[in-house]
């Protein structure tokens, strides 16, 4: 017969064929990089993993066969082991995840550890004999985690202050933007006023000197009427930041407003070699504020005579149950696609400033004003094809709070 070898557990002698079991278990223990032992009902070390030996501090030989408390380090970080140990002997119930805190005091400055226990116990024959410990020491990678959560904090923090002074910066601009515009209207209107005084006077005094000057005076009309526009640009970006650009609907006939905008244009498209053509008839009743669908055809027909230069251009305007329906269609330069993707953004322009005047503010402050109306605009073009803009307007106004939390509001309210 070969030897017959204790078990671990419960000093019971096993046969021939089980010499195998214990022999394994050590030197499992002695190879195992977690921290891991088995405890009797005593409160003995019956088997110790070599890692959990030199957590504790002591060689593996010195924990078998001895108590815990007689092992293990009086501090009460683990003397808190020991109870745990006894309370799983006692209910058979395991622990798992018990996060301990060790503080190792040692050349006057105290190191921190952290480990991660669970508790099981061992059974034969439906009784508890023994528990099962294990330990995880999660100290190196709780450094690396508050490294790692420490820069990103950092991160965070210049990310944050970026954003302040982004939006402080916006801020400025948007306020100066406003004052700037409201102190360029004064003298502007001023400006205008005079000059057509000016002229009536000279063609009165001098109406020979007056058809000469006539010319120049109107250049100087356009001018002027130009950098206002620019200046209301300005004062609507302020308003649509502050939330504050509003609308006053009221009933209206939009083929009208139609005819009326084609009737206004007709000389800046004959200026730009462009043939118009009007698909309206009949009458579109609803109500819209009648100021601001008229800074958004402005702005639709201005982009056709503009991109779409000594070529045709049609307008229609259709009736689709509750909606009204305006396209403006060039046949001129069209947009590339990449345009098309930021053509309604603000301060974006889908063509080259040197060639194309303007802030790349219109399309956006036009969108800005359909969308508060409850509508849509879109763009169907191509780089060489023209462009059509395709306007959808609700013939109601919109109710009341049912936009987006700063959008526009509603004049005299």
């Amino acid at each position: 017969m070969g030897p017959e070898v204790t078990s671990p557990v419960g000093g019971r002698q096993e046969g021939p064929g089980e010499c195998a079991r214990p022999v394994a278990l050590t030197e499992l223990m002695s190879t195992l990089p977690l921290g891991m032992a088995v405890v009797d009902r005593n409160l003995c070390f019956v088997e110790v993993s070599e890692a959990l030996a030199a957590l504790n501090g002591q060689p593996r030989e010195a924990h078998l066969g001895r108590p815990m408390d007689e092992v293990m380090s009086p501090h009460s970080s683990l003397g808190d082991t020991a109870r745990r140990v006894r309370r799983v002997l006692e209910t058979g119930e395991p622990l798992d995840g018990v996060e301990i805190i060790h503080r190792e005091p040692g050349g006057g400055v105290e190191r921190t550890r952290v480990f991660r226990a669970s508790y099981h116990p061992v059974r034969r024959g439906g009784e508890v004999i023994a528990a099962c410990l294990y330990v995880e020491d999660l100290t190196e990678r709780r450094r690396v985690e508050a490294q790692r959560d420490a820069g990103a904090a950092r991160e965070r923090a210049v990310r944050e202050q970026a954003l302040r002074e982004t939006q402080e910066a916006v801020r400025a601009r948007d306020e100066f933007l406003s004052v700037a515009a409201h102190e360029l209207r004064t003298p502007l209107t001023s400006m205008r006023l005079h000059l057509q005084l000016l002229l009536r006077q000279v063609v009165g005094a001098q109406p020979v000197l007056g058809q000469e000057l006539a010319p120049r005076s109107q250049v100087l009309e356009r001018q002027l009427s130009r950098l206002g526009s620019l200046v209301n640009t300005l004062l609507d970006v302020s308003r649509l930041a502050a939330g504050k650009l509003s609308l006053e609907p009221r009933e209206l006939d939009l083929v009208q407003v139609v005819r009326q905008m084609v009737d206004a244009f007709s000389e800046e498209f004959a200026r730009a070699g462009c043939e118009l053509s009007v698909h309206v008839s009949g009458s579109l009743p609803g109500q819209w504020d009648p100021l601001r669908v008229e800074q958004v055809l402005v702005n639709l027909l201005s982009n056709a005579a503009k991109y779409g230069a000594g070529r045709p251009v049609e307008v229609s305007l259709v009736g689709e149950g509750t909606m009204a329906v305006l396209a403006v269609k060039d046949h001129g330069i069209g947009i590339s696609e990449d345009g098309m993707a930021r053509l309604f953004g603000k301060f974006e322009r889908a063509v080259s400033e040197r060639h194309y005047g303007g802030l790349g503010l219109g399309l956006y402050i036009t969108r800005q004003i359909v969308e508060a109306m409850g509508g849509s605009i879109t763009v169907r073009s191509a780089q060489g094809q023209g462009s059509t803009f395709i306007l959808r307007l609700p013939t109601q106004p919109r109710v009341p709070g049912a936009g987006p939390p700063g959008a526009l509001g509603t004049r005299g309210k």
